[in-house]
């Protein structure tokens, strides 16, 4: 039998398709995206929910307002997002 340095491992495969909701799949996502995927995807739950609650926090945002309303407004025009999704994503991260 010989090694196969392109053949994927099983551990690999069962990390990817615990995929969420909502999210797109790890083949759809660049390498970057796709490492920070499975990093966050391999912490137990607890720890993913406080990485998160950290990142939303409302002294986040608002610090990295410019740079989020710059990013929403790149995805209006590039088609990725409709007015209505910017609006709701605006209104949950509570910037105007």
């Amino acid at each position: 039998m010989k090694w196969n340095p392109f053949k994927k491992d099983e551990k690999e495969e069962s990390v990817s398709s615990a995929a969420p909701a909502g999210m797109p799949k790890p083949e759809d996502m660049n390498m970057v995206q796709r490492f920070a995927y499975k990093r966050i995807m391999a912490m137990n739950p607890q720890e993913r929910q406080k990485l998160m609650q950290k990142m939303l926090k409302p002294e986040n945002v608002q610090k990295h307002k410019a740079e989020i309303l710059e990013q929403l407004e790149a995805m209006r025009k590039g088609g990725q997002m409709s007015d209505d999704q910017i609006r709701l994503a605006k209104a949950r991260l509570g910037l105007k």
